[in-house]
């Protein structure tokens, strides 16, 4: 498990008032919570994380906090992180106490890697059912990622949690639940246009059991209906080129 080091002070003030202050001076407004202890609220400058966290994922990090300057840094990890939903930037952060000597959940996520053969030689779809998963274990051995190679996949093969395996850590979810799986392409039956004396006519859609229903061109319809209007006229009639 990676691990960084912060530096970090208590402030009194609250509400969205003050955290646009902090926000306006760099700062980052956070709290701290957990181990029976009273919540402390605390601001970060917001350089120093950007900087203490590069290069990291930004899950299931280690981190030392140095609160006031105290001597002894107390231990955490970053629960939540709140960014503004417009330009990403870091509107809030929650950090849990935690002790290296007592197991704790936390939730791991799920790296997929390579393509699989179901999906380079047949055409298949790689279906990716969970993409973390919550394990119990002391903090120092808590994995940053947990990553399956689904090159050898198969049409229909899957990777359940049953398949996860890591010393020192209990996976806590159900060991039947599918991870990834590859499932068959998907065909889509297309109408195609019908061509009735070479021209194109627009396709019909038909209820299945139904019978096809006969598809007639442009032209074709004006003929039909000038033979209709012709049946129709009374047989007295004569047009007027035929009067003498």
């Amino acid at each position: 498990m990676k691990e960084i080091t912060l530096e970090a002070r208590s402030r009194t003030g609250s509400g969205k008032g003050v955290a646009r202050k902090l926000r306006a001076l760099k700062r980052i407004p956070g709290v701290v919570y957990g181990r029976d202890e009273t919540p402390l609220a605390i601001e970060l400058s917001y350089d120093n994380f950007h900087v203490a966290m590069k290069g990291t994922s930004g899950e299931n990090l280690l981190v030392n906090l140095n609160i006031d300057g105290a001597e002894a840094a107390k231990k955490a990890i970053i629960k939540d992180i709140q960014r503004d939903p417009i330009d990403g930037h870091l509107l809030h952060i929650d950090f849990m106490r935690i002790s290296m000597t007592e197991k704790i959940k936390v939730t791991i996520p799920i790296v997929l890697v390579g393509m699989a053969e179901g999906v380079k030689n047949f055409g298949g779809i790689v279906s990716w059912v969970i993409r973390h998963v919550e394990v119990f274990c002391l903090p120092t051995d808590i994995p940053e990622k947990i990553t399956f190679d689904i090159t050898p996949l198969k049409i229909h093969d899957s990777i359940h949690v049953s398949d996860i395996s890591i010393a020192n850590v209990e996976i806590l979810e159900n060991p039947d639940q599918t991870v990834v799986s590859v499932i068959p392409p998907t065909v889509v039956k297309e109408e195609e246009a019908a061509v009735v004396e070479g021209e194109e006519a627009a396709a019909v859609p038909v209820e299945e059991g139904a019978a096809e229903p006969e598809v007639i061109s442009e032209k074709k319809a004006q003929e039909r209906q000038a033979e209709k209007s012709k049946a129709e006229k009374p047989k007295g009639e004569k047009g007027k080129g035929a009067e003498k």
